[in-house]
């Protein structure tokens, strides 16, 4: 009984729509790319001011939210994010290029490599 409550309280959260959260709003962006546009979600603290923290996904295809195709819901960046925006801190949760919202940004996302991902780090903060 309790593991279904449990179960059931657990799902209901995840549920919940992002923006509508009291202590921010979600809004899509996007940063040029070496063939198309780097994509991200930039989840603005209801203070607006003050620090804004870029989460780069992990290895692996994983999307903005912390989800993958090869069985990931879990949506950890996206609740990191609601989570920071709670203390005050807007944050910018990207797609790497060549997957996802940034499918276009390169012809052959295999052939992408760390220095690649870190001049699109600095697309996103400069």
């Amino acid at each position: 009984m309790l593991k279904t409550l449990i179960a059931a309280i657990f799902a209901a959260a995840l549920t919940v729509p992002v923006s509508a959260a009291p202590f921010g709003s979600e809004t899509q962006l996007q940063a040029a790319g070496p063939y198309g546009p780097l994509t991200g979600t930039i989840f603005e603290s209801s203070k607006r001011q003050g620090p804004v923290a870029l989460i780069i996904p992990g290895s692996g295809p994983t999307d903005r939210d912390g989800n993958s195709p090869l069985g990931v819901q879990a949506s950890t960046y996206r609740l990191l994010a609601e989570g920071l925006a709670a203390e005050g801190i807007s944050s910018l949760r990207i797609d790497k290029r060549g997957l996802f919202g940034s499918v276009n940004a390169v012809p052959d996302p295999n052939a992408v490599v760390i220095d690649d991902y870190v001049s699109d780090a600095a697309s996103w903060v400069l």
